[in-house]
């Protein structure tokens, strides 16, 4: 098998890095899309369309040649269990973008695949749309596939001729959704609330039976090469492994990359154009001489493994390193009859009398001074690449321990420990390993290869040993870094491992502990409940009473004292259980155990006692209750009945005699009847005698009531009419202050001369109107002698200041964003900074304005520095 043809790259698509996964699907799929996040336009239709390429031939003679659309195929790809899905490219990926929220949100995951030679046309887009299904079942995604055709570029000979320049790359880019995408039967499909499983990290996978980051890439390559081979003959099968995987006898090369590639359409070189020649050199070289590479443990490493703490246990997984770069100081070339020298822990930077001598062999293949200046800048190259790594990664290991090193006192404090002596220690021999100074001398050494490149006069015995020289001081440095954490990372991983431990013996007594807060939460509701059903027993009971049922003081207290509550119980339990939770890990013993067991015990029973007088309370309220409401209304009739026609009543005394001396017992809807009958009777004999005297109180009444209604509508009537007058003279004061204010704030606006600063008007009057409403913000919300009226009136108007305020903000930040990030932008960022440090604080999120600036200004600066020091890009995103 070989590996030509084997392509394959995973790029995340990160809001950190600004991209959009719209302007991404729009490229890929050559669409029309629109971001409904920022309202831009990403219009690739293009690519749907031919091209036409004007060409020179070596005559001179000019002719076109027209060149088939980019874009071949594409789909959308769900998964199966999903079901049949109405998706379209827009509104799904502006969903994406939508719920992605955070501002190093990754939006999906991007494969760029490339075609091996021997697929056809029609195998392609077989081969494609089965790797997106699987990998859309896999993890429960959508796919976005899309197929392109190689790209044709131009080239501009010496002798005048303008050729065609195109490579045999047919490949796709296969988008993965960051989210599960889910059947929903009213909307038609959703996301799903968190990323999908390929973007979790390793512990929270390896806890669920899913592979690490590094095999589940390895997966990946794997499934690509396999699927590919099954359409593929024999003799052209591709492999995902490296040369060293494979056993072949070859050094690879480092990736040109698209823009590098356009600079040699250009007839432009760079050094790493210059390193891959030298790299083609040595690998004829040691086909020639039959010799065999030595890697001394450098190049691809698949035999570390990483071991993660999953529910307890150890879990053992092969952490899968990406290829590395080869450094041809370290590697050898021996004679396969020889054996190979080895090292135990060799150090990555050395560089020992035999790799010396295999260079010097390197150095020797030529006579030409050219050639051995290359060869030479070659090794540098690899030397400087392999130091850039060692320091990236011992940086790195640095970072992470001086991180915990700054939490240890508060995991001291978590778990009861005292840290201090380690973490002092820890801080002192971090100290000691320098990366910093390192890095910027590498790329000062990077920077002097390349003019080395670019002049060889400058490359001199005397400028390569003096190079070299810095180089080994920079590689005894990284192995003195290297000493210290040797020291540093073994003491790092102690501290840190006795901290998880007694994380470990601490959470179950935790757990414990939490679990009782439920119980005493219910000990809350028991105090609540009581409470609430003594008041509801004493009601019931009154209630009784209230109708002559009973006023038997005995009952009343029996049932009262099932609402009692033992609050010094209470209290004695929730000491304890504060004196458990206050206990650090290193305090957790059998004693304290017991004492959680115990409490746990106690406070069941109390529970139950208090259940059970709660119970038994109950049951002798509903019976009150009812009691009272099959009663009540006979009771309440009989008072009707003595209320209305008492007078009545009494003319009959014996009448009169058995409605009040009738127990409530022993009442009922017949003797009530009768009594209503009797009554009756005894009414009709009075009626005629009083209905004049009724009718003459009626009127009198009447007229009393309306002369009663009409003054009060006066008096309403003149207390409207005062305050009225009130709120005008009030409203039409606060109007004048705020006029007054008004011309304050614009004459100190004017004074701050926004207008001098040499910018784009439309931030001029941005800043101006922000700066004023800032001023009239803080002057309302200090003003205090008011009236009551003026108040709300100074609230309300508050209110829309703020509004205002970040209205302006927003349009102030939306004109600055206009501009392009130059020098310019930067005086105007400052200057504005300048004049609203004179202004009230004005909050932009967790920054204020001011804050703001100074950001933007550093970012601009560092996006100035670093574009001065890489090449274009030539996607949109």
């Amino acid at each position: 098998m070989n590996n030509q043809g084997f392509h394959l790259s995973v790029t995340a698509i990160s809001k950190a890095k600004n991209h959009s996964v719209v302007a991404k699907s729009a490229y890929n799929s050559g669409s029309k899309l629109i971001s409904k996040l920022t309202g831009v336009v990403h219009d690739y239709t293009s690519k749907t369309k031919d091209s036409t390429l004007q060409l020179k031939d070596s005559r001179g003679e000019t002719y076109t040649k027209v060149i088939e659309p980019n874009l071949v195929h594409t789909a959308l790809i769900t998964p199966a269990i999903a079901g049949n899905l109405v998706v379209t490219r827009e509104g799904f990926w502006n969903a994406i973008e939508q719920v992605e929220t955070r501002k190093n949100a990754q939006f999906g995951t991007e494969i760029d695949v490339m075609f091996p030679e021997g697929i056809g046309a029609e195998q392609r887009i077989e081969l494609v749309e089965t790797y997106s299904q699987t990998l859309s079942d896999r993890y429960n995604v959508l796919v976005d596939v899309a197929i392109h055709r190689p790209h044709s570029h131009v080239q501009h000979k010496q002798d005048g001729q303008v050729a065609e320049l195109t490579t045999n790359n047919f490949h796709a880019h296969i988008l993965l959704s960051s989210r599960e995408i889910l059947a929903d039967g009213e909307h038609g499909y959703g996301l799903s609330k968190r990323k999908n499983w390929s973007q979790w990290s390793t512990t929270e996978r390896l806890s669920k039976g899913l592979n690490g980051r590094g095999d589940e890439l390895k997966y990946i390559r794997t499934l690509w090469a396999e699927l590919a081979n099954e359409r593929l003959p024999e003799n052209k099968a591709i492999t995902e492994k490296s040369y060293r995987e494979q056993g072949i006898n070859r050094l690879p090369k480092m990736k040109l990359g698209k823009s590098l590639y356009k600079d040699v359409l250009k007839g432009n070189r760079s050094l790493i154009n210059e390193y891959n020649e030298t790299i083609d050199e040595i690998n004829a070289y040691i086909e020639q001489s039959g010799l065999v590479i030595d890697y001394n443990d450098s190049g691809r490493i698949d035999l570390e493994y990483n071991v993660q703490t999953v529910n307890g246990k150890p879990v053992h997984y092969k952490k899968r390193k990406p290829f590395a770069r080869i450094d041809l100081s370290q590697i050898r070339l021996v004679s396969p009859a020889a054996e190979p020298e080895l090292e135990l822990e060799p150090s990555p930077c050395d560089i020992d009398a035999d790799n010396a001598k295999a260079v010097a062999r390197l150095l020797a293949l030529s006579d030409d001074i050219e050639q051995q200046k290359k060869m030479a800048r070659s090794a540098l190259l690899s030397t400087i690449n392999k130091l850039d790594e060692e320091l990236a990664h011992q940086a790195k290991q640095t970072i992470t321990i001086l991180k915990n090193t700054e939490n240890l006192p508060g995991y001291g404090q978590e778990v009861g420990q005292d840290y201090q002596a380690a973490q002092e220690k820890m801080r002192a021999l971090a100290r000691q390993v320098h990366t910093q100074d390192e890095s910027h001398a590498l790329d000062a050494a990077l920077g002097l290869v390349e003019q080395f490149r670019e002049n060889n006069t400058l490359q001199t015995s005397r400028s390569v040993n003096h190079l070299q020289d810095q180089l080994e001081q920079i590689d005894s440095r990284v192995r003195d870094n290297k000493k210290v954490l040797d020291t540093l990372v073994p003491l790092n991983n102690k501290v840190m491992t006795e901290y998880k431990a007694l994380k470990v013996t601490q959470k179950p007594f935790i757990t414990q502990l939490a679990a009782l807060e439920t119980d005493f939460k219910a000990l809350d509701w028991i105090d609540i409940e009581k409470t609430e059903l003594q008041r509801h027993w004493r009601e019931a009971f009154e209630d009784l009473q209230a109708i002559d049922v009973t006023n038997n003081m005995e009952t009343y207290h029996k049932f009262a004292a099932f609402a009692d509550l033992d609050v010094d119980q209470i209290k004695s339990l929730e000491q304890e259980r504060e004196a458990l939770s206050a206990l650090k890990a290193i305090e957790i013993n059998a004693e304290a155990e017991n004492r959680l067991t115990a409490l746990v015990s106690e406070v069941q029973v109390f529970k139950t006692v208090n259940d059970n007088d709660i119970k038994q309370l109950k049951q002798q309220i509903t019976t009150s209750e009812k009691t009272y409401q099959r009663l009540s209304p006979f009771y309440e009739q009989r008072r009707e009945l003595l209320d209305k026609s008492e007078a009545v009543i009494a003319q009959d005394d014996e009448l009169h005699d058995e409605i009040t001396s009738t127990k409530t017992t022993q009442l009922n809807a017949d003797r009530l009847t009768e009594w209503r009958t009797r009554t009756m009777a005894l009414h009709q004999q009075l009626i005629k005698a009083h209905e004049q005297a009724e009718r003459e109180k009626k009127a009198k009444r009447e007229r009393a009531e309306e002369e009663k209604r009409r003054q009060a509508q006066l008096e309403k009537e003149r207390q409207q009419a005062a305050l009225e007058q009130a709120r005008i003279t009030e409203t039409a004061q606060y109007r004048d202050r705020f006029d007054d204010l008004l011309v304050q704030v614009n004459a100190r606006v004017d004074a701050m001369d926004f207008k001098a600063i040499e910018t784009a008007a439309t931030v001029i009057a941005a800043a101006e109107k922000l700066a004023a409403e800032a001023f009239i913000l803080e002057t309302l919300t200090q003003t205090d002698s008011l009236t009551s009226l003026q108040k709300n009136l100074r609230d309300t108007e508050a209110k829309r200041m703020a509004i205002d305020v970040a209205q302006s903000t927003q349009t102030l930040r939306q004109a600055l964003d206009k501009m392009p990030d130059d020098p310019r932008k930067i005086e105007t960022l400052n200057e504005l900074n300048a004049r609203f440090e004179q202004v009230p604080e004005i909050r932009s999120g967790a920054q204020n304005l001011t804050q703001t600036l100074v950001v933007q200004v550093l970012e601009i600066e560092n996006t100035l520095h670093a574009q001065a020091r890489r090449y274009s890009s030539p996607r949109p995103f």
